[in-house]
């Protein structure tokens, strides 16, 4: 897919499963649960696996005029906050959360 981009990277997760590589999708891409980036506003999203369960609350819609890019951080939807920063940072993703 052209709006799939993909780097590899090493993980000390210390008790938190993080992803091996870090794989940005556009916002309606995502398949998995996780903890997950948005590269528009700098925000933590955190995916459980009924967001993402067709027929299950909670539904997930985000309306925009811009398509809206986010990076799976983590397989852990409850990712420590301390710890997703601290991923991002390695990144060097702004963060705003």
């Amino acid at each position: 897919m052209a709006g799939r981009r993909t780097a590899a990277f090493q993980a000390n997760s210390e008790g938190t499963r993080t992803t091996r590589r870090s794989v940005t999708v556009p916002f309606n891409e995502m398949s998995e649960p996780g903890s997950y980036y948005c590269h528009q506003t700098g925000w933590l999203w955190r995916i459980p696996e009924e967001g993402l369960a067709p027929g299950h609350s909670p539904t997930l819609n985000i309306c925009s005029t811009e398509q809206c890019f986010v990076t799976k951080i983590s397989e852990d939807p409850y990712v420590p906050v301390g710890k997703a920063r601290e991923i991002c940072a390695n990144w060097d993703f702004y963060v705003n959360f």
